[in-house]
C-alpha cells in the first residue's frame, strides 16, 4: 500500500546535514557556505490533526539538529494555510491536491486576493491520508447507499475539501443537495464530535487524525462507508471529488483498517519564489534525516522520497519546486515523464493565475470609476455576491470553460 513504502534511510554526521548543491551552478556547498535562516515558520492545520502532528514531531527534530528555531502555526481553517503563506507567515505550508484545486478555481474561501490563484509548489510530502465517511458505531448505515435525504450530513465550509466531501457523498447515494439534511459545525475537530454525540450521522474526516482514534474509543465507537468504483453513484461522486487516488486502508484505528477510501497525498507546499537553496536543503535534511524523527509520531513514517515519487508516479496534480526537483534529480529519481507533466501543470496554472490577476484589475476599475453599475459594489473578497459573479463571468469570458480539475485530468 502506498503507505506503506518506506526506505531505510542513513543518518549522516552532522556537519553534512546542512550541506546542499548550488542551484546556480555546479559546485557543492559545503556545510559552512549554506547558511539556514535563524528561524522560519511552518503552517499548519489545527491542533489534534495528523499533519500537525507530524509537523511538530520533524521541526521538533531539525531545530535540535540544526540550532533554527522553527515554530508550527496551527490554523483556524483551510483557507487560512495559503493565505498565512502567500502573505509571508511561514515559508511551508499544508495542502492536499483538492485544497489546489479549489485554490486555482478561485472558490469559496479561496476567492480573495491572497488565497486565490497564486504560484505556491510542492516541496515534500507529509502523508498520503485517507478521507472518509465516518458513521457511529451503532448507525444503521451500513453504506453510502443508504444516505437518504433525512440522514443528518456534517458540513464544516472552513474547508473547501471537507464540505466537498460531503457534497460528493451525497451524489453518491443520489441525494439532491437541496433535499440534504445538514448540520454545520464550526471546526475540524466538531466535524467528528458530531458523529460521537448523535447529533449527525455521517462525516467526511480521515481516520489518521487522533479525533478519529477518540471516536473509536468512545462508548458507541465507529464504523466506515467503504467506496467501490463499480457502484452506479461512483461517477457522479469522482466528478466532485478530484485529485484522490482510492485504495484499502491501512493506517488508523482498526474500524478503518481494510476500508477502501480515497486516499491523498499530502504536501509541504512554498512559494514558487521561495529560495532555491532552502528548498533543496530542507529537502535533501527531510530524507538523509528520516530514521531520526519518524518513531516520534505514529505516522511519520510516511513522510519519505519514496512515497514522493509515488505521488509523481500516480500522475502529480501540482507542480513541484526546483529546489525539490534538483534534489530529486541527485538522486536518480527525476524522469523525463516527470518534467513533461510538470511543465503542462504550469503551463495551465500560470494562465489561471494571469486571468485572476487581470480579473482583480478589472473588478478594481469597475469599483473606483464613477458612473458604472457596480462603482464600489464589488469588493474581492469571498463573501462578496457581485464579485463572486464577476469573477465566475470573467472565467467564462476569457476561456475557462472547464474547471482546473478537468484540465489536469486531460494532460496526456
Amino acid at each position: 500500500m502506498l503507505q506503506l513504502l518506506k526506505t531505510p534511510m542513513r543518518v549522516l554526521p552532522a556537519a553534512l546535514l546542512i550541506a546542499g548543491i548550488s542551484l546556480l551552478g555546479t559546485t557543492q556547498l559545503s556545510a559552512a557556505e549554506f547558511k539556514w535562516p535563524k528561524y522560519f515558520n511552518v503552517i499548519a492545520p489545527t491542533v489534534g490533526t495528523a499533519n500537525h502532528s507530524l509537523d511538530v514531531a520533524w521541526t521538533s527534530e531539525f531545530s535540535a539538529k540544526t540550532g533554527v528555531r522553527v515554530r508550527v502555526l496551527p490554523t483556524p481553517n483551510g483557507y487560512a494555510r495559503t493565505t498565512w503563506l502567500n502573505s509571508n507567515q511561514g515559508k511551508l505550508s499544508l495542502y492536499q491536491p483538492s485544497d489546489y484545486f479549489a485554490q486555482m478555481e478561485g472558490i469559496e474561501g479561496y476567492a480573495s486576493r491572497v488565497a486565490g490563484p497564486s504560484d505556491t509548489r510542492v516541496m515534500y510530502v507529509n502523508l498520503v491520508t485517507p478521507w472518509g465517511y465516518m458513521v457511529r458505531g451503532d448507525s444503521k448505515i451500513k453504506s453510502i447507499k443508504d444516505i437518504k435525504s433525512s440522514t443528518k450530513v456534517a458540513f464544516y465550509s472552513g474547508s473547501s475539501f471537507i464540505s466537498t466531501g460531503a457534497k460528493a457523498v451525497l451524489a453518491y447515494a443520489g441525494v439532491k443537495l437541496s433535499d440534504a439534511t445538514k448540520v454545520e459545525v464550526g471546526s475540524y475537530p466538531a466535524n467528528t464530535a458530531i458523529i460521537v454525540e448523535g447529533r449527525a450521522d455521517v462525516a467526511f474526516t480521515s481516520p489518521i487524525s487522533g479525533t478519529s482514534y477518540k471516536a473509536e474509543a468512545g462508548p458507541n465507537g465507529i464504523r466506515w462507508l467503504g467506496i467501490n468504483r463499480g457502484d452506479s453513484g461512483f461517477a457522479a461522486y469522482r466528478k466532485l471529488q478530484a485529485g484522490y487516488v482510492p485504495t484499502k486502508t491501512v493506517s488508523g484505528p482498526k474500524s478503518a483498517i481494510g476500508i477502501v477510501m480515497d486516499h491523498a497525498f499530502q504536501t509541504q507546499h512554498v512559494r514558487a519564489s521561495e529560495s532555491a537553496d532552502f528548498v533543496y536543503n530542507l529537502t535533501k535534511w527531510l530524507d538523509q534525516n528520516h530514521d531520526t524523527f519518524k518513531g516520534k509520531f505514529v505516522h511519520a513514517k510516511m513522510m519519505t522520497v519514496k512515497n514522493l515519487v509515488a505521488y509523481l508516479d500516480q500522475g502529480m496534480l501540482e507542480p513541484l519546486h526546483e529546489g525539490t526537483i534538483k534534489y530529486l534529480k541527485e538522486k536518480g529519481v527525476w524522469k523525463a515523464s516527470y518534467q513533461a507533466r510538470q511543465d503542462k501543470i504550469l503551463t495551465i496554472v500560470n494562465k489561471r493565475i494571469a486571468i485572476f490577476q487581470d480579473a482583480l484589475d478589472a473588478a478594481d476599475k469597475l469599483n473606483t470609476t464613477k458612473g458604472q453599475k457596480l462603482y464600489r459594489k464589488i469588493y474581492t473578497v469571498p463573501d462578496n455576491k457581485n464579485w463572486q459573479a464577476f469573477w465566475k463571468d470573467y472565467k467564462k469570458q476569457r476561456g475557462l470553460t472547464k474547471t482546473f480539475g478537468e484540465e489536469i485530468a486531460a494532460i496526456k
